[in-house]
């Protein structure tokens, strides 16, 4: 078994765009429990930005729900075929249709906003009233979201599994600009977590990086089909098999490094030096990471 090669720097779990990953993939799960598979969170999302702004258009919602065309398209497609948005002429402008929420989907809302909240203080559970005012400040800031304290408690935009959801597209937006098609964020955390920490196999990766099964999956046969991993035997125990980087991806590791630091200084770039350290410290127990 080749050794471990910790990398300099900062430590994977200490960097905010995995935390935020880390924390997103919580919330989903606490919501998961407390509201369901419908509606999805970026469902909520549309129908909590019509509650507010009602007859705007799609493009417009998909803007305040932080959703990309596709994404929005989508959602407003499952919402309307649930019976949950109704499409009518917009009132300035012919070629667009105004979008506005159902009977039913007024009914339903008062229950739906109890059951995420439930969903946002589970969330923030680990964190204190002034701790929990300061995280949210501060993920509004990294999301690159103003004025959030104009719109209603409901609102998509002070909901903060929202504003995680928006900071990690922020985080993403990042590294895709610094990195280009080298290798994603996820591929990097797989990566350098093999190298620093030889001999995994795939279900104990999962659970060193908090990513479900399918996912877990289909991370390694990417980095497979790339020529960066490969499946040893484990040499202490003949039945099982570990990933192992291949030597190119152990090159590449340390040299994509400097770069990824330097996306989580961009991550944080809105936010005051002396605020960066206690955002990246609440950040981490929301995330309930070590």
């Amino acid at each position: 078994m080749r050794p471990a090669q910790p990398l300099p720097g900062t430590v994977l779990t200490a960097m905010p765009g995995h935390l935020l990953r880390r924390a997103q993939q919580h919330h989903t799960a606490i919501w998961a429990d407390a509201v369901g598979a419908e509606p999805t969170g970026p469902q909520y999302a549309v129908l909590a930005a019509l509650e507010t702004w009602p007859g705007s258009d799609q493009r417009r919602v998909g803007a305040l729900a932080s959703l990309d065309r596709t994404s929005t398209t989508q959602v407003v497609r499952r919402l309307a075929g649930r019976g949950l948005l109704a499409r009518g002429p917009h009132p300035r402008d012919g070629r667009r249709d105004a979008l506005t929420l159902t009977d039913a989907a007024r009914a339903d809302l008062p229950g739906l906003h109890e059951r995420v909240r439930v969903v946002q203080e589970g969330l923030l559970a680990p964190l204190g009233g002034a701790d929990r005012q300061a995280l949210v400040g501060a993920l509004a800031t990294v999301a690159r979201v103003a004025g959030t304290g104009a719109a209603a408690d409901h609102a998509p935009l002070t909901v903060p599994g929202h504003l995680l959801r928006r900071a990690q597209q922020v985080h993403t937006s990042l590294f895709a600009d610094a990195l280009g098609r080298s290798v994603t964020g996820p591929q990097y955390a797989v990566l350098r977590t093999l190298t620093e920490e030889p001999g995994l196999g795939q279900r104990d990766l999962g659970e060193r990086l908090a990513l479900d099964r399918s996912t877990t999956a289909d991370l390694v046969a990417r980095l497979e089909r790339r020529g960066w991993l490969v499946r040893e035997q484990d040499p202490a125990d003949g039945r099982r098999r570990v990933l192992v980087p291949t030597p190119e991806a152990l090159a590449a590791v340390p040299a994509w490094t400097p770069r990824v630091l330097e996306v989580q200084d961009a991550v944080l770039a809105p936010l005051p030096q002396a605020e960066r350290g206690r955002f990246v410290d609440l950040l981490r127990a929301v995330a309930r990471t070590a």
